[in-house]
């Protein structure tokens, strides 16, 4: 049940370039330095390097992260590197993480309006290709576009940007909102002000005359300071380190003693802003705006189907980290469903077999199912992913979902799955359920792009419990 929150933070960490000229395309060689907190408490630091080549410039961003998850201290590296043209326009890019346990890297570059990446995970590499019909900016490069373009004040700008946290292309709404100055780590800055919205959550950047990022804030309570790099590598002092789970959990006053076997909730949200969010579906239904009110019904009848199953194609189709079509994923599905020809049964059989052999670890990397499989180790985002692909292997139609659970009081970020059987069906094989307790509230499905949307949720909202059973 304890998810990804540490990766989806390094996708709001924008340290953007510098040393620039608003009227020459000419960038310089330079290295900046910026101090990490979150809710007022140092996790790290990020350091951002621009390399100048023959006919075109690197970006470097190397993020440092120390945090802890379930009391376990967790560390967290990783590199992002695009080289871009005279126009800050994305050429190619390599991004690579790296935790006690797991490393992952990524790389691709830009070709006749394609873009191919190449993952490599738990031993394999996968490919794929995307069409791209505009110029896409590396998301590192904003602060200094917005100089370069010499964006307006008051004024909102569309730039397609390429974040290689979450390997995805992204609509980035840039707006800039003022002139003004700040005092930054015992320095004076004449900067602007500026907002980036997207995968549904608005960071603001105040940049200097250059495009330099002088402070930079995202939800839920992260912020970067420039600072030397004396300031920027020093820790603070205390052993303990902040607990990232605990954070972000969502105390509630009702107590319900047997959460796994609640099939009826009905809650209240408050401080939600559900623009971007998938909260319909057919266990969960709204029945107020506002204030959100949601009922989430499960039906412990799950109809007995059999293959093939029509409906919900798209969701048998191999991604960059579901990668149902590797032949271990395929073998192992094959091994675990043993000729079942009954899709129900079969889904219950691969979803004890995630329950049983996958050990439950806080674990910090980005879910590769393959990887997954490898290391038989990992949170719910673990589980999820690789269930995704046992199930997808074997011809079912099946989603990855995230949102909220409720665990000893409080409700806990987190991630299960959906399978099709002539209807959707919820299945946790973290818990071990098919179908999964009424306590799971979704707000979102797909892969670590839609994931990132739970940021703006979780660490805000407020939930009241109005009746369960």
């Amino acid at each position: 049940m304890r998810p990804k929150l540490i990766l989806l933070l390094i996708a709001f960490i924008i340290s953007c370039p510098s040393k620039s000229s608003s009227k020459v395309i000419k960038i310089y060689s330079t290295e900046q330095w910026m101090g990490v907190y979150l809710n007022q408490v140092k996790i790290g630091y990020s350091f951002a390097q621009i390399q100048t080549l023959k006919n075109n410039y690197k970006l470097v961003n190397r993020i440092k992260l120390n945090l802890a998850m379930m009391g376990q201290p967790e560390e967290m590296i990783s590199v992002s590197s695009y080289i871009i043209d005279t126009s800050l326009a994305m050429q190619d890019f390599d991004f690579s993480l790296q935790s006690k346990t797991r490393s992952f890297s990524a790389q691709g570059y830009i070709n006749q309006n394609k873009l191919s990446i190449e993952i490599k995970s738990g031993g394999t590499t996968k490919r794929e290709t995307r069409e791209v019909k505009d110029q896409i900016y590396p998301v590192n490069a904003l602060g200094y576009l917005i100089v370069k373009r010499n964006f307006q004040i008051g004024k909102e700008y569309l730039v397609k940007t390429f974040d290689a946290t979450v390997l995805s292309t992204i609509d980035a709404k840039v707006k800039v909102l003022v002139k003004e100055k700040i005092k930054v780590s015992g320095k004076n800055y004449d900067v602007t002000k500026a907002t980036i919205s997207y995968l549904g959550v608005t960071t603001t950047i105040w940049i200097d005359e250059n495009g330099t990022s002088r402070k930079e804030e995202s939800p839920p309570g992260l912020v970067s300071l420039a600072e030397t790099r004396e300031q920027a590598i020093a820790q603070e002092s205390s052993k303990s380190k902040l607990d990232i789970l605990s954070l972000f959990s969502i105390p509630v006053d009702t107590v319900i003693s047997d959460p796994r076997s609640i099939r009826l909730l009905k809650l209240q949200i408050n401080n939600i802003d559900t623009l971007g969010l998938d909260l319909k579906d057919d266990f969960q239904t709204i029945l107020q705006l506002n204030p959100l009110t949601l009922e989430i019904k499960i039906n412990n009848v799950i109809p007995e189907i059999k293959l093939p199953i029509n409906g919900f194609q798209q969701y048998l189709n191999p991604t960059l980290c579901v990668q149902s079509d590797n032949i271990d994923i395929k073998k192992q599905s094959g091994a675990i469903i043993n000729y079942e020809k009954n899709a129900t049964k079969m889904v219950e059989k691969i979803m004890k077999w995630v329950y049983t052999n996958v050990q439950k670890r806080p674990t910090v990397s980005l879910p590769s199912a393959i990887d997954v499989l490898k290391n038989l180790e990992g949170d719910c985002n673990e589980h999820a992913v690789l269930f995704a692909a046992l199930c997808r292997a074997a011809e079912i139609p099946t989603q990855i979902c995230v949102g909220l659970v409720y665990v000893d009081g409080r409700f806990y970020y987190h991630a299960w799955n959906k399978v099709y059987l002539d209807k959707w069906v919820p299945v946790d094989a973290t818990f071990g359920q098919f179908p999964v307790d009424a306590t799971h509230i979704k707000f979102a499905e797909g892969e670590l792009e839609e994931q990132t949307k739970v940021l703006n949720v979780v660490g805000a909202i407020k939930i009241k419990i109005l009746a369960f059973q």
